[in-house]
């Protein structure tokens, strides 16, 4: 049973931050260095400085995080909200030349050990990035980014409807970032709403879409305090604050979430170009004429379609300077199940574990969604060559994920990823 409690957030106050739009930013995992010192720019209030504390600009990265945060709260640029609630949020932002609304609740879920089949995970994680989000979280006892989850909602839609009439009334705060998603933000702290929502999600399980490290870092962070202490049973670090979207939401996007080959020896690299050329077939793949590098790794991206039944295809850009190849798996390997019929399965399993030993396969393959940063990386030689993939399909997504198993690490990619800064969940004794 899936518990959804409002709480007590930390929000900017713009009488004293000012222009609340300048300080939001993406989650820690696609924050590059590059982006990190413009947001740094941005605005002296922007939560990448909690947020990112992994990259942070001092010796002790976590205790920064954590000072700044009491400053801006002693200084009142953070403020507590004085009654729990939760908060209907809008995301408007353009797709494939399309503007697209994406509607939910941010609201904070009972932390559940995956065994228990109430949230369920579809992909691996990293140790280290999950254990640089619990360095953060017991420095500053507060989660600065929601996690992206779905859910079922009934055949009457009870959630969405109640979603979308909360969303026709004026919002309590608008977030129009330069380069991330228009945000509306309503704050609902009324029992009875609240209680409808709680009633229409009590049998629904929750799927992760995005934050699998944070939420693993969250189990992580709560075990370690059980073993120092008795946790009470509705202390806030049983909870975890997440940005709840239905499956049918039509704003719901998934793209495909690329592979770049960074570190790999010159015999790896080899190895790597024979295990495709013995198991693909290769068709050259030209751009429109006058694209940038990274214009035209998006119109590949879109050029590559969407899967249909068990084929395999992907992309590879640089296996020849500058050069773009569809690659079709000639036979894929009989699968047994719909994960191991992924094609990020097969990628993995067929192609990249012949060639890179597994002890190597993090520091050679690296997963990346941004098209800029590819074409950055490639270009100035950090790079040697790009796999560029298909989105997860949405009902593989779902037989995968309710059958308790895991894609490779960074196999789906939901988009837009909800913002951190926009609600903060800071920890105590309840929500």
């Amino acid at each position: 049973m899936a518990e959804i409690q409002p709480f007590r957030a930390v929000r900017y106050n713009p009488e004293v931050a000012g222009d609340v739009s300048l300080h939001v930013c993406p989650p820690f995992d696609v924050i590059t260095p590059q982006l990190q010192h413009e947001l740094y720019a941005r605005s002296k209030y922007n939560i990448v400085r909690l947020e990112l504390a992994r990259r942070g600009l001092t010796e002790d990265p976590y205790d920064s995080a954590a000072e700044t945060a009491q400053l801006w709260t002693d200084t009142g640029a953070l403020k507590h909200e004085e009654a729990p609630s939760i908060y209907v949020t809008e995301e408007e932002f353009e797709y494939q030349g399309q503007t697209l609304l994406r509607r939910g609740f941010v609201a904070a879920v009972r932390l559940e050990d995956y065994d228990q089949k109430v949230i369920l995970p579809h992909e691996g994680t990293r140790s280290e990035w999950v254990a640089d989000r619990v360095k953060l979280m017991a420095a500053a006892q507060s989660n600065y980014s929601p996690l992206l989850s779905i859910f079922r909602d009934d055949l009457r839609s009870s959630v969405g409807n109640l979603v979308r009439a909360i969303a026709g009334g004026e919002p309590t705060a608008v977030f129009t970032p330069p380069d991330m998603p228009q945000l509306r933000l309503w704050r609902v702290s009324d029992p009875g709403t609240i209680g409808v929502l709680q009633e229409a999600l009590k049998d629904s399980e929750v799927f992760i879409a995005d934050g699998h490290h944070r939420y693993e870092a969250a189990l992580r962070y709560r075990g370690s305090v059980r073993a120092e202490r008795e946790v009470e049973h509705d202390e806030s670090i049983n909870f975890r604050i997440m940005l709840m979207v239905a499956f049918d939401e039509p704003g719901l996007i998934t793209r495909g979430y690329h592979r770049l080959v960074e570190s790999a020896t010159d015999d790896e690299f080899a190895a790597l170009i024979d295990s495709i050329e013995k198991t693909c077939d290769l068709e050259d793949w030209s751009p429109s004429v006058g694209l940038s590098t990274t214009d035209q790794i998006e119109e590949f991206s879109v050029a590559l379609g969407e899967r249909e039944d068990s084929e395999v295809v992907f992309g590879l850009f640089a296996k020849e300077p500058g050069k773009f190849h569809i690659a079709r798996m000639k036979s894929p390997p009989p699968a047994e199940n719909a994960l191991e019929n992924s094609e990020y399965s097969q990628l993995h399993t067929h192609i990249i574990r012949p060639a890179v030993a597994e002890e190597r396969e993090e520091a050679v393959i690296s997963p990346h969604h941004s098209a800029a940063l590819i074409a950055r990386q490639i270009e100035n030689g950090d790079a040697r060559m790009a796999f560029i993939m298909r989105p997860v399909p949405l009902d593989e997504f779902v037989s995968i994920v309710t059958r308790g198993w895991r894609l490779p690490a960074k196999a789906t990619n939901f988009y837009p990823k909800p913002p951190a800064g926009a609600v903060i969940q800071q920890f105590g004794e309840t929500l």
